[in-house]
């Protein structure tokens, strides 16, 4: 992880990120504030850590997972700019995090938490737009669930590739895959053999996928 302390940085982030929007005029951030730099595969936050900092994604993707207690991991969510990633934590509904991990280039502005946890939890305008974020939050994931019940594993997996694939290769772990998309692993390796076959993927090696048919994997995700 990079740090980046440069007034001149993190005001012009700020600015060009639309975080003041989030927060009451009169709170005064810049002077404590920090620009954080993640890289691809990078964690943010490990299971169990208690966050120093509420994050404010500027530019990226992340991915979230928790540990069960019998030690399985599950790929639960993805976030992208602009989230948030701490509010939780920050209002107490959990203490410690769960994991998030980068799949690309994450940048965050670091809001110290303890520095600023009271400021934030008697902000009016902070609340409420982080009741939004929230809401907003909950009903994509509701809708993504409902599409894991609804649509066949072909219009499902096309739209994860999408999702996780990064300059055009998909690399997500089978196992974390499947079990994301409620399927088994021989399920998934079936149709993902059918998407080589059918010339939408090229197998480059061992968990490691070529998107090589945009347009066939527009069609299978475009559903009405």
């Amino acid at each position: 992880m990079k740090q980046i302390s440069s007034p001149k940085q993190i005001k012009y982030a700020a600015e060009h990120s639309n975080f003041f929007h989030y927060f009451s005029t009169d709170v005064d951030f810049l002077s404590s504030v920090q620009l954080h730099r993640f890289e691809s595969n990078e964690f943010i936050l490990c299971e169990g850590q208690i966050p120093d900092y509420l994050y404010f994604v500027i530019e990226g993707r992340v991915k979230v997972y928790i540990t069960h207690n019998n030690g399985k991991i599950s790929l639960v969510n993805f976030l992208h700019a602009p989230c948030f990633i701490g509010e939780m934590e920050l209002l107490n509904a959990q203490r410690d995090a769960i994991g998030v991990q980068a799949m690309v280039t994450v940048t965050c502005i670091a809001i110290p938490m303890h520095q600023f946890r009271e400021t934030l939890l008697n902000d009016p305008i902070f609340l409420r737009e982080l009741c939004i974020y929230l809401s907003k939050k909950a009903t994509t994931n509701s809708r993504t669930y409902t599409h894991n019940m609804s649509y066949p594993l072909e219009n499902r997996l096309a739209r994860f590739i999408q999702l996780t694939a990064q300059n055009d290769i998909y690399s997500e772990k089978h196992t974390e895959a499947a079990e994301y998309l409620a399927v088994t692993y021989r399920h998934l390796l079936y149709v993902l053999a059918d998407f080589v076959k059918g010339g939408i993927l090229e197998k480059i090696n061992c968990g490691k996928y070529r998107i090589v048919d945009h347009e066939a994997l527009n069609r299978l995700t475009n559903l009405s």
